[in-house]
């Protein structure tokens, strides 16, 4: 009979590694900046999973007891011999190693070793105790509760896929016996070594002399405080507890220092013994350490900056409010380099079962196999040999403090800007050294045929390293005696918070191939797109006390949770109609995370939280069955959890579009320099293959098969126009801000007129540059702030749906963020995808930035890959234009000429943004029932176009009519923009419609689903002359705009607007004469040109400051809001 409580000792399954990151992806709203309080969150979850574990291991080790206990008592009770009742009773270990050698791996098997000593009460020698340590991971979990100590976690291995047990490093909990948290090598020395037990004692010493100290002042300040008047009061004290505290503060210093230069000479004495005991030991590493140190100094610092920059968020997104900002200035890797101290191989090498492993290659789906850039599957033959080892690394600083020696370690300079009130900013810089680093990371190489032979590199933390920094203010040339235990704290837990992102489940993938042929951003993360109808909903519950629902619905994946698309809100209507198409993304992210496609219906509330009217939930894996078709569906809708069904079901149509294969054809020659560089290929094994009587290998074997189409010599097929756009910026160098103060003083002769010097750190005009990426005149992205550097080091991008890139611009904008102003453009790097893509589906350039305040080169990536579908030409355009509306005309049916009689009336052309009013005097009516308006052509501001309407209202009733307030329109016509193809003339005819209840008809798609639950009467049709413009112009600077369209705006006038408009006015003298309002419109142009490049009166801090006052205080008055939804802008935050 099993034990009840025998569940609780089970250990739980753990879930899949999740999906490796490739470097240079950077990141993004799923992948956002690491922070110090997000890895104070890790560390609490890591301590759970470890008190989880601790508890399991407990529970198993009583379990062991009491079986053990029984056994005893059972062979006592059977035993016959008197000789066997009075011989101590001895554990058959021979079954217990026959049961443990059951499947064991063959490093498994020294463990046998290890218990045969056990039982002959011997000692384990210095090599048994090498080999337990280099087998220590591969126990199996029977096994080990005995070895388990307080910290230790179960997880996921993503190299090998199989469960291991992991630690974060600690240097000062030594055990020899913990390979995961220390490490060794052939030469079967422990490392690092014990801790001196007198250096506890010493250090206790020292504490209790600090303690005295602070108490012999004390008594000082006891005795001669008092009696000498108030004034010698206050000195007395101040001179005690000054002497007190510098007493204190020196002795712990001194305690400090004596414990970091111990720490240094035990990680030494490891150096040392390696490189004596290394040439009589060619099994040892030290032949790599010695390699290591000779190309160390050699490395170019520059290699480093990715990771500084990565230190660098992390501690900017962290920093306490007195600090206004952080940058690492210098960095150096100095001439003492990291070490090896110890290598093994992993399971799963070349010849053993199941090798190579599926997700090795697949990408952990099985589903979705990998495929090449023509879209074939990539077989595991075709997949290359993996090797997967262990590597145990350290780094110590050299003993000693002197600067020459410092100079020696890794070191970083860093400068904090203390603020005050963010008008102060005071530079205090900071000389970092790292003082030691400790730890294990696994790997897996995966080999290929073709040079350079190696494709990717994967590799993961086993839990967090220990590392150890010190801090010296303001010069690099001071004594080591003023570390700073808060910045050192600081710095050393921004470092553990980025390489948390890197720790076991998680890691990290480098395309050494890509990196060693210095290939381009490659192919897009995005394996296909969804696209999503949401036709209508029927019978939704109602959430109001108006017995109604004022429904809109979200999609997003279930598990990721971020809102991806909201529709419009309909109000008060139980039976939405909404016709409204968007498009998803999707990555092996979600494929491995096993997502679902969520759908939530939201009741939207103006005083209070929204409430659900019901959801609808897909697994991604289920929509993909079908790909590159349309499925309509319809779904019930469910409650939280799937607690309970609600009322109502989902109209919509979904289908997963895969990504179109790159077509052969399209790719282009070599060029000459190309062609003349090129070698001769070897000749393959089919070519050299001789058949018996053959004279000479057979010529016919070189028709082998073309190699798949090179992602940037192929540009996109034409046939396939709506894909997926990635973008990504990796920095920009020599960015600096134009000197506009000019030349002061009387001796100017002979001076240079502008500020020639090359981009400096040491500058106090440092710009803290920004980008943001528009596509389509529709801000989609921006990037974290760089502050205060010349040489921003991004590696930032996104990935978004193009509908047309034959007719995409995107432009890059750089801007300085800059305090209490508003944040001026630097430059703008502006392109078109047609030019971009012209020979190639993927593109990585230099682009100088223009148009703006600034100079500077920015090195950004494009790849474009479309997707198996062709939207019709009306879903193609941009979502930001102009409406222009002419000839409108209204025709009444005969036999609805009493609902409405054809008459002059008003008429109003309602927008999301704008309404205009054509008064009654401007229509004329006519006997065939028609009445037609006078006007000239209205032009009309749009954003968001593939979910806007522009509403055409026919009279008005009620005082206020004019004013449009209380009162509704005999008759509207609904003309969704969706229906209309961009910058094409069209004569648009639309229903003419008669309801009782007009605002609920305004947001509805009129079909025959409308007709259905809504009450309306066609009574004729009006018709109108319309073209939609695409992209922005002077028409939306009216709007009052949210700061991300007003720098949409903003750049868009930097490289089109400020240029139309001097087109424009170079015509004012065509009559021979410029009139006031002409001069003025003049006066007014020069002045907005001279303020957009920061000269004439935006020379001056005070008038930018009024100006971004100003602009605050208008975005703070509700009345006149822009009424539509803002875009969704992605940031790396």
């Amino acid at each position: 009979m099993s034990d009840p409580d025998s569940q609780t000792t089970n250990f739980p399954d753990l879930p899949p590694a999740p999906p490796s990151r490739v470097v240079g992806q950077g990141y993004s709203t799923s992948h956002p900046v690491p922070t110090i309080q997000s890895y104070r969150d890790t560390q609490a979850k890591h301590d759970e999973e470890a008190r989880q574990y601790a508890e399991i291991v407990d529970a198993r080790r009583k379990e062991a007891e009491e079986r053990q206990r029984a056994n005893e008592e059972e062979h006592n009770e059977t035993g016959d011999d008197e000789d066997h009742t009075d011989r101590p009773t001895v554990p058959d270990v021979n079954e217990d190693i026959k049961e443990e050698a059951k499947g064991d791996s063959d490093g498994q098997k020294h463990t046998l070793h290890r218990k045969r000593d056990a039982v002959k009460h011997e000692p384990p020698t210095e090599k048994q105790r090498m080999m337990e340590q280099m087998t220590a991971n591969q126990r199996s979990p029977t096994d080990r509760f005995k070895h388990a100590e307080k910290g230790q976690r179960r997880v996921r291995d993503p190299i090998t896929g199989s469960e291991i047990i992991v630690k974060d490093a600690d240097p000062k909990d030594f055990d020899a016996t913990q390979p995961r948290t220390h490490g060794s090598n052939i030469l079967y020395h422990p490392f690092p070594p014990a801790r001196p037990a007198s250096l506890e004692a010493l250090l206790s010493k020292l504490r209790l002399t600090s303690y005295l100290a602070g108490g012999s002042m004390f008594l000082v300040w006891l005795s001669v405080a008092w009696g000498s008047g108030f004034t010698q009061f206050i000195w007395r004290s101040t001179l005690c507890g000054a002497i007190g505290f510098a007493l204190m503060t020196g002795i712990n210093i001194v305690m400090r220092g004596v414990d970091k230069e111990v720490e240094r000479v035990r990680q030494d004495l490891h150096r040392q013994r390696g490189e004596s005991f290394s040439p009589p030991m060619p099994e040892s590493v030290e032949w790599l350490n010695g390699l290591i140190k000779l190309v160390w100094g050699l490395v170019d610092p520059s290699l480093f900056i990715s990771v500084a920059d990565m230190v660098e968020d992390i501690l900017q997104q962290s920093l306490p409010s007195f600090v206004d900002a952080v940058r690492i200035t210098d960095i150096g890797q100095g001439s003492n380099p990291f070490r090896i101290t110890s290598i093994r191989a992993l399971p799963d090498q070349p010849g053993d079962e199941g090798y190579p492993k599926t997700s090795w290659i697949n990408q952990g789906n099985d589903d979705i196999p990998t495929k090449d850039t023509a879209g074939k599957e990539l077989k595991e033959d075709q997949a290359g040999d993996y090797y997967n080892f262990e590597v145990a690394f350290s780094y110590a600083a050299l003993p000693g403090q002197g600067a020459h020696l410092r100079a020696k370690n890794i070191h970083l300079l860093i400068e904090f800007f203390i603020g005050m009130y963010d008008w102060l900013h005071i530079p205090v810089p900071i000389w970092i050294q790292v003082e030691q680093v400790m730890g294990i990371v696994r790997l897996r190489v995966q080999f290929i045929p073709e040079p350079p032979y190696v494709r990717n590199l994967t590799f993961a933390l086993c839990g967090v390293p220990s590392v150890e920094v010190s801090a010296i203010p303001m010069s690099k040339h001071l004594p080591n005696v003023l570390d700073l235990p808060f910045v050192s704290s600081f710095v050393k837990m921004g470092i553990a918070a980025g390489t948390a992102e890197l720790s076991v489940p998680k890691s990290m993938t480098l395309n050494l191939q890509e990196m060693l042929s210095g290939a381009a951003v490659g192919d897009t993360r995005a394996i296909g797109v969804f696209v999503i109808t949401v036709h209508h909903c029927e019978g939704l519950s109602a959430q109001d006390n108006n017995g109604k629902s004022d429904p809109y619905i979200v999609l997003a994946y279930a598990k990721f949770g971020k809102p991806l698309y909201s529709t419009r809100i309909i109000l008060a209507d139980l039976n939405p109609v909404f016709e409204e198409t968007a498009v998803l993304l999707l990555t092996m992210d979600e494929v491995k995370a096993k997502e679902d496609l969520s759908a939530m219906l939201w009741d939207s509330d103006k005083m209070s939280a929204d409430d659900l009217v019901g959801r609808v939930q897909i697994p991604v894996t289920e929509l993909m069955e079908n790909p590159n078709q349309m499925i309509r569906r319809e779904d019930g809708l469910m409650g939280f959890e799937d607690a309970n069904d609600m009322p109502g079901k989902l109209v919509w149509s979904i289908g997963y579009f895969e990504k179109a294969p790159l077509i052969k054809e399209f790719e282009r020659g070599p060029t000459l320099e190309e062609a003349s560089n090129a070698k001769t290929p070897p000749k393959s094994a089919p070519e050299m293959q001789m058949l018996p009587g053959d004279k000479g290998p057979e010529p016919a074997k070189t028709d082998l098969p073309p190699a798949p189409p090179d992602v940037e010599k192929t540009r996109p097929d034409p046939k396939w126009p709506s894909g997926v756009l990635s973008i990504v910026l990796h920095q920009i160098n020599n960015l600096e801000r134009q000197n506009l103060t000019g030349k002061s003083g009387k001796d100017r002769e002979g001076e240079a007129g502008q500020d020639t010097d090359d981009p400096s750190e040491q500058s106090d005009n440092l710009p803290s540059g920004y980008g943001e990426f528009i596509v389509n005149d529709n801000l989609v992205y921006r990037t974290r702030v760089k502050q205060y550097t010349t040489n921003p080091y991004f590696e930032a991008g996104t990935e978004i749906f193009v509908r047309d890139w034959e007719n995409t611009v995107v432009r890059v904008v750089i801007r300085d963020s800059r305090l209490r102003e508003a944040d001026p453009i630097l430059g703008i790097v502006s392109v078109r995808l047609s030019e971009v893509f012209a020979q190639a589906s993927s593109v990585t350039q230099m682009y100088a930035i223009t148009e703006g305040i600034g100079f500077g080169k920015a090195n950004i990536s494009f790849a474009f890959r479309g997707v198996q579908t062709t939207l019709p030409p009306n879903m193609r355009g941009w979502e930001t234009g102009t409406l222009e509306i002419e000839n409108v005309r209204v025709t009444i049916n005969e036999d609805s000429r009493d609902v409405f009689n054809p008459h002059p009336t008003r008429l109003r052309v309602v927008s999301t943004e704008e309404t205009e009013s054509l008064p009654k005097k401007a229509a004329e009516s006519h006997e065939d029932g028609t009445v037609v308006w006078q006007m000239d052509a209205l032009r009309m501001p749009i954003y968001t176009r593939y979910q806007s309407s522009v509403i055409f209202e026919l009279g008005k009733e009620g005082a206020l009519s004019a004013l449009g307030i209380g009162a509704k329109p005999e008759a509207l016509a609904v003309l969704w923009l969706q229906d209309l193809t961009d910058d094409t003339e069209q004569e648009v005819k639309l229903p003419l419609l008669t309801t009782a209840n007009p605002e609920n008809l305004r947001q509805n798609a009129i079909n025959d689903e409308t007709a259905k639950h809504h009450d309306f009467k066609v009574i004729g049709w009006l018709t109108a002359k319309m073209k939609l413009d695409s992209g922005l112009d002077e028409d939306h600077e009216k709007l009052r705009l949210s700061q991300g369209r007003r720098h949409a705006l903003e750049a868009y006038d930097h490289m089109e607007g400020e240029a139309a408009i001097a087109e424009r006015q170079a015509h004012f003298m065509d009559d021979g004469v410029i009139d006031k309002d002409e001069k003025k419109a003049i006066d007014k142009a020069h002045k907005r040109q001279l303020e957009s490049r920061g000269r004439g009166p935006a020379q001056i801090k005070a008038y930018r400051t009024g100006k971004w006052m100003l602009r605050g205080v208008k975005d703070r008055i509700p009345i006149g809001k822009d009424k539509t939804r803002e875009p969704t802008i992605q940031t790396e935050a």
